[in-house]
């Protein structure tokens, strides 16, 4: 379970779905991969996803 969590169910998500960062993801993350994406540094990729889900979904 996340330490402190607001919301007890909330925190139980990530070993529910099987998570492998075994947390959610904070804002933050989330929004460095975008900036990322928005950059200059994204100018060579074309048509690719980018999954921004701790891990939940499982691919090969």
């Amino acid at each position: 379970m996340i330490e402190g969590a607001r919301w007890p169910l909330l925190a139980q998500i990530p070993a529910a779905m099987g998570m492998t960062t075994g947390r959610l993801l904070e804002p933050s993350e989330v929004a460095t991969a975008v900036a990322c994406l928005a950059s200059p540094l994204a100018a060579s990729m074309s048509g690719t996803d980018l999954l921004i889900d701790g891990g939940s979904v499982k691919t090969v």
